[in-house]
Order: C-alpha cells, then sequence, then structure tokens
C-alpha cells in the first residue's frame, strides 16, 4: 500500500497517510478535518534496502546514449 504526503490548504497542516491508491482522493486532514489538501511530491526509495545510496550529482562518470 502507497504512502502519500499532502499538505492541507486550510489549516496548513502537512501529515503522510497510508492508503490504497483508490481511496487516495477519501483522503481528510487529521487535525481539522478539511477536504481541501494536495499531495506533495516526495521521494521514494528503490530496491530492498541496505542504507547504500547513490550521489549522481557528485559522481564523475558520464551517462550517455550509449
Amino acid at each position: 500500500m502507497p504512502v502519500y504526503d499532502f499538505k492541507c490548504s486550510r489549516c496548513g497542516n502537512k501529515f503522510t497517510v497510508l492508503v490504497p491508491m483508490d481511496e487516495k482522493g477519501k483522503v481528510e486532514c487529521p487535525q481539522c478535518r478539511g477536504k481541501e489538501i494536495t499531495q506533495l511530491f516526495t521521494g521514494f526509495g528503490i530496491g530492498k534496502g541496505g542504507g547504500s545510496s547513490c550521489d549522481i550529482s557528485g559522481s564523475t562518470k558520464r551517462f550517455g546514449g550509449g
């Protein structure tokens, strides 16, 4: 089940919800119960974990077409 970050337009509360994709439109603010919320863009992880990371901006390798 996906995790979504939202911000309430009514009270400004930022919150995270674990909800099925088909019920994302039914989410309301847990603080004021407002329904005027905006989904925030958040990062995501790929893989099995393990604590490794990749900093492409600091990489000396070039990515090209081929």
